[in-house]
């Protein structure tokens, strides 16, 4: 069983961002990030996040707690559907037209996920993030949310630096990887094309890996709980 309370993260695994290749004249001198958000930044964030008093609904940081929970895309998860949610079964199930590479999946949701839309006020009856002034659309203030959840975020005082909401994808598979998860696993969690299959194997291996997804991401919900407790003790000791 992996070892989720290790600290410290490797910078191992590379992420890969898609941009657009027209107007460019060499796509191969794009700079593929790699910043990797460590333990103490990942409980810090989670703080940023919690909502200040009678500030309800705050959606930005409760996006910002699925992505880290979940390493799904910015998209999918500020687009929520709760008809897409089965919070009794801890599920959340896209569809091809709700991903990036049109492909259906299903994510199985921890305990703690699970506690993030039951704490949402449940304002509109399509999108558990809808927009501000506007019913027919989900939240997309990604640039506003970022900028004010940066200034509320430290680690012993020092604010973090050169981060974005797709580092947390990322960051969760880096630490997949490190702790010996399967690679075909992890990228059944992305919902990637693992690059292991052939054309063969993915005719014929039709297996989504529901059991092993939910095992994995169930593990890391607790060590994210775990890095929540283990600042908010330091915090009280420091007090």
């Amino acid at each position: 069983m992996p070892n989720w309370r290790l600290s410290g993260v490797a910078n191992r695994r590379n992420g890969s961002s898609r941009f657009p290749r027209e107007g460019l004249e060499n796509p191969a001198l794009i700079v593929k990030r790699k910043r990797v958000v460590n333990d103490a930044e990942l409980a810090a964030i989670w703080t940023g996040c919690e909502p200040e008093p009678g500030d309800i609904g705050y959606s930005f940081g409760s996006i910002v707690k699925l992505l880290m929970l979940t390493g799904q895309r910015r998209t999918e998860v500020a687009a929520m559907r709760w008809s897409e949610l089965n919070l009794e079964a801890g599920t959340w199930e896209l569809s091809g037209d709700r991903t990036k590479n049109e492909e259906p999946t299903l994510i199985p949701l921890s305990t703690l996920a699970v506690s993030v839309p039951q704490s949402v006020p449940k304002t509109n009856d399509t999108f558990v993030f809808p927009a501000r002034g506007n019913e027919r659309s989900h939240f997309s203030g990604y640039a506003k949310g970022k900028k004010a959840l940066d200034g509320k975020v430290n680690t012993d005082g020092v604010a973090l630096e050169n981060w974005t909401l797709h580092d947390l994808r990322r960051t969760l598979a880096t630490n997949f990887g490190r702790r010996q998860v399967l690679p075909h696993v992890i990228e059944h969690i992305l919902n990637h094309k693992a690059a292991s299959l052939t054309d063969i194997g993915e005719i014929y291996n039709l297996y989504t890996y529901v059991k092993e997804k939910r095992e994995v991401l169930q593990m890391w919900s607790n060590h994210i709980e775990w890095l929540i407790k283990q600042a908010s003790e330091m915090d009280a000791l420091a007090a």
